[in-house]
């Protein structure tokens, strides 16, 4: 079998330099149809947490599968729970464990649903700036970068591959 190139894309500026045409995946957040449509969208907020411009894009968006922990958006036809872990992984992650770790960020479970549902071998992140994010400051930008650190020596074990594209917080 071959390498199974998932993207994963948040909505900060280096999500332009995503090809659709170079991935198998492609998961996006939140309301990332107003830019691409994706796969499947990964939605950890309650609906008040948008502006009704954006709810009203992640509502008429048509994924295959729509992942949250949250029962509400169950309405959606494309919708499918998923179980978020309690705490944050400041210090190691099992992705063995039945359910999703959670950070600051909603790509960050993303990457986690691109190796437990997908199977990738490539997981790309893009758009996964967090730089100049309106709702994170720089400890919470840092507090994102250490998990994914933590969750990319984890996908190391089972030989999948985290790459960043873009100038962020993430880029080494």
């Amino acid at each position: 079998m071959g390498i199974l190139k998932v993207a994963v894309l948040g909505l900060g500026p280096s999500v332009k330099l995503f090809n659709p045409n170079d991935f198998d995946i492609s998961i996006g957040v939140n309301d990332i149809f107003r830019y691409f449509q994706t796969d499947a969208i990964v939605c950890l907020d309650y609906e008040r947490s948008f502006t009704s411009d954006r709810l009203k894009i992640i509502k008429e968006s048509t994924p295959k599968k729509l992942y949250s922990q949250i029962a509400n958006w169950d309405y959606l036809p494309n919708f499918e729970y998923i179980k978020i872990l309690p705490g944050y992984p400041d210090k190691k992650i099992n992705l063995s464990l039945d359910g999703y770790w959670k950070s600051f960020c909603s790509p960050f479970v993303a990457a986690q649903v691109a190796f437990k549902i997908y199977h990738a071998n490539e997981i790309h992140l893009f758009g996964v700036d967090l730089i100049n994010h309106p709702r994170l400051d720089k400890t919470i930008s840092l507090k994102i970068r250490d998990h994914f650190q933590i969750l990319e020596q984890e996908l190391l074990k089972y030989d999948v591959q985290l790459i960043v594209h873009g100038d962020g917080l993430l880029k080494k």
